[in-house]
């Protein structure tokens, strides 16, 4: 069996119920609070999907299409620019997990 390397293995990851076109995003992020007040911008290298990302200028861009719902941007960001609300999951949305 190959060992996949991280973009390789969230590659895999599939979503129940929803093709991406129709994603709803259970995560909002104030990306103004994260180019205005935050002295860290942790989110941006805690992420394992990478879904937040620090363009040249220095400035913090969200896109939610590669989300694991893993939630560790939750407990990165201490600035209150990330709110999170689960998949409601009797219409059967969100991450589809092999292991619980």
């Amino acid at each position: 069996m190959k060992l996949l390397k991280l973009p390789e293995r969230l590659g895999l990851v599939n979503y129940r119920n929803q093709s991406k076109s129709d994603i709803k995003a259970h995560i909002s992020v104030e990306t103004d609070i994260c180019n205005s007040t935050c002295p860290h911008k942790a989110t941006t290298y805690t992420c394992p999907a990478n879904c937040y990302t620090v363009d040249d200028e220095g400035v913090v861009h969200f896109q939610v299409e590669d989300c694991i719902e893993c939630g560790t941007c939750m407990y990165a960001c201490d600035q209150g620019a990330v709110s999170w609300e689960y998949p409601d999951p009797e219409i059967g949305r969100g991450v589809n997990w092999n292991f619980g």
